[in-house]
């Protein structure tokens, strides 16, 4: 008899909650981690960096209060009173995740594992080491940081993001290396906090791979915030001095800071975990895993960063729940192809489904229609105009994705992406009676907007 029905290797947002989804089909369960519950998210990632951002946006807002007729002191930022702040909302979110697996029974073991069989791992723990054995076994180890090879990291003026989440304190100016999702979200963190901020980005535009609108919105926050941004060139060297950091750019500038992020994308965590050693096989640098999170060695599923190359908390929570339920004989499949993706810059981001590019590839006959939050009563009341609703449906109204800029567009992005996962059409959004008034609202307007009929939008001619 083996010693568990399901082990898992790693404790974050994919790991985790296998755990817990499988405790709860009644399963006998171990959680294998080598750092802390909560994984990269909970830590290093989508948890402290919304914290920072929430407190950076107040902030931001404080220091605009007189264009809503209130009369405040200037803020200022107190960086020790602020990083622990946010470490305190990690720490509180982390015993939660510990007291629920408690309260499940699961065996939360630490050290670092390493599979031996497909029934069997192996874990270095404080004690020494010590042999596992369950009928299945689910990967969940994660990702971590790319450290480019030109950036000195013997220096502790160069971090990556696992550092400035978890710093005492904020530099007084800032080089972001990389120019995606995780470089806008800092860049828009330090620069509301009144930090002088310069990003540089090697494409040609930020947030690659996003519509050329998203990317353009995301381009004009952060240089309303003073944001200097250099796109198409690169970093060909970076000095460290007493005084700072000064680095050169391929397009002959120079960029002086008190400190380097890199934010240039993260590496999955399958190296000495006894993938080779199984014959797991992997697809574009990741385990390849089928609808069920199955991995070409039977009872063997894998999950998350390790076998995805989209980087999202919530796909790999939802890649977690459908392992657990088929290695606790409870079949489950999920094609996995509607994910928000989103970035929290001020206005957020979000999209979900295909782009418009995408939804035209093969001569699909598509119609797209957009509503401005400029026309949205909420956004005005707000002050938060800046932004749209786009969405994109086949010629029979049957919609195929969607993107949204708005002050709350990954919140409204959830709505989108109901709509698209059941196959539902323009028409059934803009006959759902949306609450007024919320930011949710411009989905309806765009859809009634698709038909031709927009109520609150006089369309140009």
């Amino acid at each position: 008899m083996s010693d568990y029905d399901v082990a898992i290797l790693g404790a974050g947002p994919g790991g985790y909650v296998a755990a817990l989804r499988a405790a709860m089909r009644g399963a006998r369960v171990c959680c294998i981690e080598a750092g802390r519950l909560g994984g990269t998210c909970l830590n290093v990632g989508c948890i402290p960096t919304k914290a920072m951002l929430h407190a950076a946006e107040l902030h931001y807002e404080a220091n605009r209060a007189g264009q809503l007729g209130l009369n405040v002191d200037v803020a200022a930022a107190d960086g020790p009173a602020f990083m622990a702040r946010t470490g305190e909302v990690v720490a509180a979110l982390r015993t939660g995740v510990a007291q629920l697996l408690k309260a499940r029974k699961v065996d939360v073991v630490a050290g670092r594992g390493r599979l031996l069989a497909s029934d069997r791992l192996s874990v270095v723990t404080a004690d020494g080491p010590r042999e596992i054995a369950a009928e299945s076994i689910i990967i969940a180890t994660g990702s971590r940081p790319v450290r480019p090879g030109f950036l000195p990291w013997d220096s502790p003026r160069v971090m990556t993001t696992d550092e400035a989440t978890t710093a005492e304190s904020l530099p007084q100016s800032v080089l972001i290396v990389g120019g995606g999702v995780i470089g806008c979200e800092f860049a828009t963190i330090t620069s509301e906090l009144g930090i002088r901020t310069t990003v540089v980005e090697m494409l040609d535009a930020l947030a690659g791979g996003a519509e050329p609108d998203v990317s353009k919105a995301v381009a004009r926050s952060l240089k309303r915030r003073r944001v200097t941004i250099h796109t198409g060139t690169e970093i060909t060297s970076v000095t460290i001095s007493d005084d700072g950091v000064m680095a050169e750019l391929a397009n002959g500038k120079t960029v002086p800071a008190a400190a380097v992020l890199s934010a240039v994308g993260r590496a999955p965590n399958i190296e000495e975990i006894g993938l080779e050693a199984l014959g797991i096989e992997l697809a574009d640098g990741v385990i390849r895993v089928d609808q069920r999170c199955r991995t070409s060695v039977a009872n063997v599923y894998a999950v998350g960063d390790a076998a995805s190359r989209r980087q999202y908390a919530h796909l790999a929570s939802r890649m977690g729940v459908v392992a657990a339920d088929n290695a606790t004989g409870h079949p489950a499949a999920d094609p996995l192809d509607v994910v928000p993706a989103c970035i929290y810059t001020h206005p957020e981001v979000a999209s979900v489904g295909l782009t418009e590019a995408e939804a035209r590839q093969g001569s699909r006959d598509v119609r797209v229609a957009e509503f401005p939050y400029r026309a949205v009563g909420i956004a005005r009341a707000y002050g938060q105009v800046d932004g749209r609703v786009k969405l994109v449906a086949d010629a029979g109204g049957r919609l195929l994705g969607g993107s949204v800029i708005c002050a709350r567009a990954t919140d409204v992005i959830g709505l989108i992406a109901l709509a698209v996962r059941k196959g539902l059409s323009i028409q059934d959004l803009a006959e759902t009676i949306h609450a007024h008034p919320t930011f949710a609202e411009a989905v309806g307007e765009a859809a009634e907007a698709w038909a031709g009929m927009p109520i609150h939008f006089l369309e140009r001619r």
